[in-house]
């Protein structure tokens, strides 16, 4: 008899449970894809402006670099008037005679070095290698942004389908508190149900409240990343799929094979060249260096005008220099080998890191097929308690708990496919393949 009322009971709630509204979501100014806001991010961050200004830099330290190539050209003038003759003597002890109280000279000249030590070559190949370093590290800039916008992107997903799921609970425990709110006023169910059900409900509804609030902060953080400021009213295109999405064979390459693709791994080679042309210019300092010149003079100090030109050749040869120079010159040796050092080291460390993103990929892969298995079990459980409860052969305490297991489970889902999808973007940046 119980079983009976508890049915009719449900067929006169439900159509005014489905007739009450859940919490609408405000619309939102605009709504993007993943690759639209790591575009978005790319052009206006803050952090790719600085790398691009350093770039930029490294350029005009190689254009700086280059005129040394060129002729160093000087250029000089003087006038001078004393209160007496720079010369005197005196003729036969009666008279004194003086010259040169005033002056004029003046010059232009142009030393071209022919040999500097190979240091002129190896300052403009240390300078290519700095342009490069900062044009990779600009890259690895990128990188990060772009992860850092993936990872604010799909929290952002995850939050609104936890919200989803939430919201979708939230309105079973209305119907159903509506259906236990009928039984109690007809006699077949009692006070104590009805309040329990009205206690999750309430829980939920302040679950609610906060995961609001966490999407609202989220989109905050994800407009201001893309460029778009904090005030910004964005959504976001994606959404959590109900499928488990196929186990990402294609995407695994050898860490060897990928190791060189990788900004960490370039920016380390750089460094070596860089110690080794560091250590041959300190070898070039303590070289002779050859250069040849010429010039144009003029002066006038006799009260006559001469103009000449010249041509000149210099070497200079730093013979103490070598003291000092050869303890230089062993250290940016052992700078060079501390380097070749970093680079193995780090290489290994970056192919060890390589693998250990992958199986945290293939982790999450299948600790999202084990959620989604869970939610089958839980979705039976669900329709078995109800039954059961309908039937008059359990509780309101085990329908709620049952219920309570199928948001969980739907939860759990929903958090594994955002850390799967997360998992996905740092394998593809260790492997130096963000935009694949």
């Amino acid at each position: 008899m119980k079983s009976i009322n508890l049915l009719i009971i449900y067929l006169l709630t439900a159509s005014s449970a489905l007739a009450q509204s859940s919490m609408t979501e405000t619309m939102a100014d605009s709504v993007f894809t993943l690759e639209q806001c790591k575009q978005m991010a790319l052009a206006s961050n803050a952090e790719i402006r600085t790398a691009d200004n350093n770039v930029r830099a490294a350029k005009e330290t190689g254009k700086e670099a280059f005129t040394k190539y060129f002729p160093e050209i000087s250029a000089s003038a003087s006038a001078f008037r004393t209160n007496h003759d720079m010369i005197q003597y005196t003729v036969l002890d009666l008279f004194t005679l003086g010259i040169i109280d005033k002056g004029k000279a003046a010059g232009i000249w142009a030393l071209q070095p022919v040999f500097m030590g190979g240091q002129i070559v190896n300052g403009n190949k240390l300078a290519k290698v700095g342009e490069e370093a900062a044009r990779i590290r600009k890259e690895q800039t990128a990188d990060q942004v772009q992860l850092q916008t993936e990872a604010l992107y799909w929290q952002l997903v995850t939050l609104k389908a936890t919200k989803h799921t939430l919201e979708s609970a939230i309105t079973t425990l209305d119907t159903l508190g509506l259906q236990v709110k009928t039984a109690v006023d007809v006699g077949v169910a009692t006070m104590n149900d009805y309040l329990k059900v009205e206690l999750k409900r309430n829980s939920y509804r302040a679950d609610l409240v906060d995961l609001e609030n966490g999407i609202e902060l989220m989109k905050m953080l994800l407009a201001q990343q893309i460029g778009l400021g904090p005030t910004k009213n964005i959504d976001v295109t994606s959404e959590v799929p109900d499928s488990v999405p196929a186990y990402p064979k294609e995407l695994y390459v050898n860490p060897a094979d990928a190791l060189r693709l990788t900004n960490d791994h370039q920016l380390l080679v750089k460094n070596v060249e860089a110690k080794n042309l560091e250590r041959k210019m300190e070898i070039g300092q303590n070289l002779p260096k050859v250069a040849v010149g010429a010039g144009w003079f003029y002066h006038n100090v006799f009260n006559q005008n001469h103009n000449f030109g010249g041509v000149m050749a210099t070497i200079s040869v730093p013979i103490s220099g070598w003291w000092g120079g050869s303890h230089a010159i062993k250290r940016k040796s052992l700078e060079l080998g501390n380097a070749r050092t970093e680079l193995d080291n780090l290489s290994q460390k970056l192919e060890i890191e390589m693998s250990d993103k992958w199986d945290n990929l293939t982790a999450a892969h299948r600790k999202m097929m084990i959620a989604r298995e869970a939610i089958t079990q839980s979705e039976e459980n669900l329709r078995l308690n109800k039954a059961y409860y309908e039937a008059g052969m359990s509780t309101i305490t085990d329908l709620l708990d049952a219920q309570a297991l199928d948001r969980q489970a739907k939860d759990d889902y929903i958090s594994a496919y955002g850390l799967f999808k997360l998992s996905e973007a740092q394998y593809l940046d260790s492997t130096g393949r963000n935009n694949l």
